[in-house]
């Protein structure tokens, strides 16, 4: 994913590909995330020599195994449609990342409802949910110039600033 915060190539150094990349845009200044997981939008591919393409998806590779992929408990969470409970996202921030704010689980599901109730499809740009997940999100830094804030005030507090 590109964005004005992103490195140069810092990602493509974690992936071994240097600056020598097929695909220009792997290589551009706005290089910032990486993303691997198994959403039905976009899901990771894991090289398979015995298909015809190469490939198969995360997805798919958790869904032959659930169990055996997730660990029994994680695989419980959906039945019928288990599902990697986590994005995992590489960030290589050149500067400062605006602040971002995820609805909780209870929140995202009700939203998400609320759009298909609406007719807003899934894949439309003004379509806020586009699963029933939650977004936590977890930071652990690779380099020693990464730096984060933490501990925000309470909502309440902040509206009484605000006034």
């Amino acid at each position: 994913m590109r964005y004005a915060w992103g490195s140069r190539g810092a990602i493509s150094d974690l992936l071994g590909t240097g600056g020598v990349l097929d695909e220009p845009e792997l290589n551009s200044p706005l290089q910032a995330e990486l993303w691997f997981g198994a959403h039905p939008a976009s899901p990771s591919r894991i090289p398979d020599p015995e298909l015809a393409d190469g490939a198969a998806t995360l997805r798919d590779w958790i869904a032959d195994a659930p169990d055996a992929a997730l660990g029994a408990r994680a695989a419980r969470v959906h039945p019928g449609e288990p599902q990697l409970p986590f994005l995992l996202k590489v960030l290589a921030a050149a500067q400062p990342l605006s602040l971002q704010v995820h609805p909780t689980l209870a929140e995202a599901s009700a939203g998400y409802d609320a759009e298909d109730a609406a007719g807003v499809a899934v894949d439309a740009p003004e379509r806020n949910y586009r699963d029933r997940l939650h977004k936590p999100e977890l930071l652990v830094a690779l380099s020693e110039t990464m730096s984060a804030l933490a501990g925000f005030r309470a909502v309440d507090a902040v509206r009484e600033l605000v006034r």
